[in-house]
This record gives C-alpha cells, sequence and structure tokens, in this order.
C-alpha cells in the first residue's frame, strides 16, 4: 500500500471563492475536491493523464456533501482524500473539510467510474488502482443506494448554452458547472442554508449544447433539482437538505 494514499492540501480562502456575503460557495468546496483528487491520484499514478495513456478517464457519478457551517474570505481550509474501497466497476473517494483550528466542518463521498475515451462506455477498473485503496479506513459518511428521482411538478427554470470554459479535459461540462447552474435557480440565502447536497451525473453534455436547470421546493427542509436537455433528458438530478 502506498505512504500516498492518503493526502492532504491547505487552502486560502479568495475572493472569486465567495458569494456577494462573503461566504465560501459550494462550488468552490468542488474545485477544492478536484485539485486535491487529481493531486492523491497523480502521487498515485492513476491521475487522469495517466489514464489517458491507456485509452480511459476518470468520470465522477455521484458526489454526496456533508455541511455544518461556512467559512469566509482569507480563512484556511484544509482538505483531506483517500481512495476507499468499492468494486470492480465504481470506485470512492472520501473527502474532509477542516477549519484553521482542526475542526471538520464538512465531509464529501464521491462515486467514480473508469471510462473507455473511444466508446464512452464504463469499463473495469484497472487493478494497479484497486490495490491502492484504503480497506481498513472507514467511509466519511455511509454510502448511498437510492436513486434520485426527477420530479414532475413545475419549478424554477433557467435556459443554459455550455460555452467553451464550461468543458473540461474531458471535453464535457465539468461537474461543478452542474452544480452551479442548479444553483442559480435559488436564491442565495437558500444556498448559504443548505447541509447536505447529494447530486448523480447521468450523462455527458458537450459545447453549444442547450440545458434546462430547474429546482422544486419539495418542504421548508427539502430542495430537489434537475438538468434536463433538449430531448428532455436528465444530465443531472441532485437533492438538498437546507437548515430550517
Amino acid at each position: 500500500m502506498s505512504e500516498n494514499t492518503f493526502y492532504s492540501q491547505k487552502f486560502t480562502i479568495r475572493a472569486n471563492e465567495v458569494d456577494t456575503s462573503g461566504n465560501l460557495t459550494l462550488s468552490a468546496i468542488c474545485n477544492f475536491f478536484q485539485e486535491v483528487a487529481g493531486n492523491n491520484a497523480k502521487e498515485l499514478n492513476f491521475d487522469i493523464t495517466d489514464m489517458n495513456d491507456q485509452n480511459m478517464t476518470w468520470v465522477l457519478q455521484r458526489m454526496d456533501i456533508n455541511l455544518n457551517k461556512s467559512l469566509n474570505w482569507r480563512e484556511i481550509v484544509t482538505v483531506e482524500t483517500w481512495p476507499a474501497a468499492g468494486d470492480s466497476l465504481r470506485a470512492y473517494r472520501n473527502y474532509r473539510l477542516l477549519d484553521n483550528t482542526g475542526q471538520e466542518f464538512g465531509n464529501c463521498l464521491s462515486y467514480w467510474m473508469v471510462l473507455n475515451i473511444e466508446t464512452r462506455r464504463p469499463m473495469r477498473i484497472p487493478k494497479a488502482v484497486l490495490d491502492t485503496r484504503l480497506a481498513n479506513r472507514p467511509h466519511v459518511t455511509e454510502v448511498k443506494k437510492h436513486r434520485i428521482k426527477p420530479f414532475t411538478e413545475k419549478g424554477f427554470e433557467k435556459n443554459i448554452i455550455v460555452r467553451r470554459s464550461d468543458l473540461d479535459m474531458n471535453n464535457h461540462v465539468n461537474n461543478v458547472r452542474y452544480i452551479e447552474w442548479m444553483l442559480e435557480t435559488i436564491s442565495q440565502k437558500s444556498a448559504q442554508k443548505i447541509r447536505n447536497f447529494d447530486i448523480l451525473f447521468m450523462r455527458e453534455t458537450f459545447v453549444d449544447d442547450n440545458l434546462v436547470a430547474s429546482s422544486y421546493k419539495a418542504d421548508d427542509e427539502h430542495l430537489i433539482f434537475k438538468i434536463t436537455n433538449m430531448k428532455k433528458q436528465v444530465i443531472a438530478l441532485a437533492e438538498a437538505l437546507v437548515k430550517a
């Protein structure tokens, strides 16, 4: 087992990572997750460039994010991460968020799959990747088995045209963009109250695609989100729990 399986990195919250009230945004947190995951995977020799050499790439299937408070501009965030046990088709990655006192203020469990670049179909995870997992370290939160169900009620909608700047190194829309688009359908006040955000990524989207982001308030504490394309196919779904 590699000594680098566990990884930690500090970030100073920048002005472009906070909202108009100076609070660290959910999308900025997810960008931290992307950065530490990539850096850890590079140390373990299975980051996106290593995978591309084998005609494979990583794709994010799900993120289950928990937060119990917000941090502000110029505060220090430490993000800890490690890959964890899964099966031959899905890998997990854990994250812990620590404030400048070392107290945990959030965590996330992410679900990953390996995609064949040419066929765009899932494939078995390479043995070298499976061998790096931390079997004796528990997940930060339970693995969720249920599928998020799309809502049919009329919610608030926003139309989106995918730009080149929305794409990542896989040449499809970066997962953080979906979160940003979903949160654009609710008020900033509601976004600041989110304590759990569980998002499921279902289809790829590409430059110039026309999408619709929408949200529905199930009750005072639960929000549901979806993004669809012009064929009415669901691209991503999410559930959020907000502090009452």
